[in-house]
């Protein structure tokens, strides 16, 4: 009789070890299935919502007006602002408050004193907004338009009277460049402008007869706040 008892209580034991472990594996599983349900829905989310960054730029301009008045080589200057851009898998746009320096020099322009060229040091904020595509990983290209102010125009000579007069305050470029993403936060790129609007001011030379077309490179190296 004491034999059947104990025989009775292991097998009763078994069966609740093995119930309590079926159980304890069935709570897993379903803990991990919800898990796993909650990390793919928040992976799909993330998929579907756009990044967005903030950054800064810094890097050289290199400018020249085509026309008969001034000199067409290229000047150097700087071009420096911040960045603000939203993106999505390949597809992104970009928008940019830039502040740019640059020179003009003119054949037509001399110094009285000591008959040289005067040279005009030019200040002007610009606004690209810039569509972008990444055919490549790390690399995308970018295409649009640029809105230009003229603020400031000083001659190195002591011109009489105010240069800035010469030119249009206000002009549209088209813009075509690569930028590369060289680390998390780290980026440098490559554009071209060419000026769509005559800034002739019809001051200096008439504007139908010689007019004043932009275009500038520009080498920078950008900074992401992720």
């Amino acid at each position: 009789m004491n034999r059947i008892l104990l025989v009775a209580f292991s097998w009763g034991a078994i069966l609740m070890s093995v119930n309590s472990l079926a159980q304890s594996n069935i709570n897993s599983q379903t803990q991990t299935n919800i898990d796993s349900a909650a990390y793919l829905a928040r992976l799909k989310k993330d998929s579907m919502m756009p990044k967005i960054e903030f950054g800064a730029k810094l890097g050289a301009n290199l400018q020249s007006i085509s026309s008969k008045t001034w000199d067409n080589n290229f000047q150097t200057g700087i071009v420096a602002g911040i960045t603000l851009g939203m993106h999505h898998k390949k597809v992104g746009v970009q928008a940019e408050v830039l502040i740019s320096t640059t020179s003009f020099s003119s054949p037509i322009l001399v110094d009285s004193a000591t008959n040289n060229k005067d040279l005009l040091r030019a200040v002007s904020i610009n606004i690209p907004i810039m569509f972008e595509y990444s055919f490549i990983p790390r690399l995308k290209i970018q295409v649009g338009p640029q809105y230009t102010n003229m603020i400031s125009v000083k001659s190195t000579k002591g011109y009489f009277g105010d240069p800035k007069v010469f030119f249009k305050q206000t002009e549209f470029s088209g813009v075509i460049g690569l930028e590369a993403k060289l680390s998390k936060h780290v980026n440098a790129g490559v554009r071209y402008l060419i000026g769509l609007t005559n800034i002739n001011n019809d001051w200096v030379t008439p504007a139908s007869i010689d007019p004043w077309k932009t275009q500038a490179i520009q080498i920078c190296v950008g900074y992401k706040f992720q």
